[in-house]
């Protein structure tokens, strides 16, 4: 079986580990798993696995008795256990990190973390769009810092392209200058969802910066407050999305024109009243 590490779904393990186990010696069983991890109800452990049941720290020291992990697994089984368990997307979002710093986990599953930090960072994208840029200039790591806005640290970059690079999007030339490729990502669910909210909560965090300190001929703002029916709020989705994709078509076909800004471009749409 994975690695415990390889997992982000702590019940998905919990099933690989026993019936790995099971395999090996089929006199093993769920009386057999209790009686070691000294836990008194038949059923606790099936309940878990199926979803029906959550774990508490109890549980959590419990099964990691009963599958025998090491000091260091078990620590990483826990964080694991409250990243899953998590009521909101801060809290998972804490934990996810948490799981991050742990050397054997950023090991396995290094590319996971560099999708992660791609849909959570906005400058990720950023510098994706960079590289496409029609200019002479060299497109190193500095050049890629001194064109972000806002600034972003030489380290940080240093990382992003290093990441970039990792997964594909990314690669240098025969002169060492930065180009990009196009490649698909598959990223696990969810890894993907928490990092989507991460991305949407920092470019709207990059739209009130520009509001505020932007020239009204470098940005473009404007809002419409409207009541509606619950159709005309899904026929307003719809709307959007159909117009997101007609004019990321119409400016990916503008090729007579050289590319000089790289834009970011938020339709948004949320209600502002309970019920």
């Amino acid at each position: 079986m994975q690695s415990l590490y390889e997992y982000t779904d702590y019940r998905c393990f919990l099933k690989d580990r026993f019936f790995s186990l099971k395999e090996k010696n089929p006199r093993f069983s769920y009386r057999s798993f209790n009686r070691q991890a000294g836990i008194a109800s038949s059923g606790f452990l099936k309940l878990v696995m199926d979803g029906e049941r959550n774990l508490g720290e109890e549980g959590i020291q419990k099964i990691s008795k009963g599958f025998k992990l090491s000091e260091q697994e078990s620590e990483f089984f826990s964080i694991l256990v409250r990243f899953n368990q998590a009521d909101t997307h801060e809290e998972k979002d804490r934990h996810f990190r948490m799981l991050m710093r742990q050397k054997p986990y950023a090991q396995a599953v290094a590319l996971q973390v560099a999708q992660y930090n791609l849909f959570s960072r906005w400058y990720y994208v950023a510098i994706l769009e960079l590289v496409r840029l029609d200019t002479t200039e060299f497109r190193d790591d500095q050049w890629l810092q001194r064109n972000l806005h806002p600034t972003v640290g030489l380290r940080l970059v240093h990382k992003a392209v290093n990441e970039l690079q990792e997964l594909g999007l990314l690669e240098k030339d025969s002169k060492g200058q930065w180009f990009r490729k196009e490649q698909m990502l598959k990223t696990p669910n969810e890894v993907r969802s928490l990092s989507l909210v991460n991305f949407h909560k920092e470019v709207s965090q990059l739209a009130s910066r520009a509001v505020a300190e932007d020239s009204p001929d470098k940005r473009e703002f404007s809002a419409l407050t409207i009541a509606v029916s619950e159709q005309g709020f899904t026929r307003i989705k719809k709307e959007m999305q159909k117009f997101r994709k007609k004019l990321h078509g119409l400016l990916e076909e503008e090729e007579k024109n050289p590319r000089e800004k790289v834009c970011q471009i938020n339709l948004q749409l949320f209600q502002i009243n309970k019920g």
